[in-house]
């Protein structure tokens, strides 16, 4: 099963806030929390911040939560790269059997400091 660019766009959740700043959310990614001086603004800082935010599970080593439908919310995709990145690490924990396991079905043993 290959994972789809186009299937890392999550649901956004935008809201005014008391100063006019527009907040958004994402409920599949509660980490991720920005906001800008407009809807479109605080769209574009979405994007930035879901890059993090999947960067930050990638680097934790966590499981990238699968998007939620859309149900009439804006979806904010990743940047390309953080994007492929993402697919990339999502098929790995999927489908990886670990690096001591491929070092074994390749006949070679791992050695420390190579």
């Amino acid at each position: 099963m290959l994972v789809r660019l186009n299937r890392l766009a999550f649901p956004a959740c935008m809201e005014s806030d008391e100063g006019g700043s527009v907040v958004v959310s994402f409920p599949d990614i509660p980490e991720a929390l920005t906001e800008g001086a407009s809807e479109q603004q605080a769209l574009v800082e979405a994007e930035d911040c879901l890059a993090a935010a999947l960067c930050g599970y990638m680097n934790d080593r966590r499981d990238i939560p699968q998007p939620a439908s859309a149900l009439g919310r804006p979806l904010v995709s990743p940047p390309v790269l953080v994007a492929a990145k993402t697919a990339l690490y999502i098929f790995r924990r999927k489908h990886w059997p670990g690096i001591s396991s491929f070092a074994k079905e390749l006949g070679t043993a791992l050695r420390r400091g190579a």
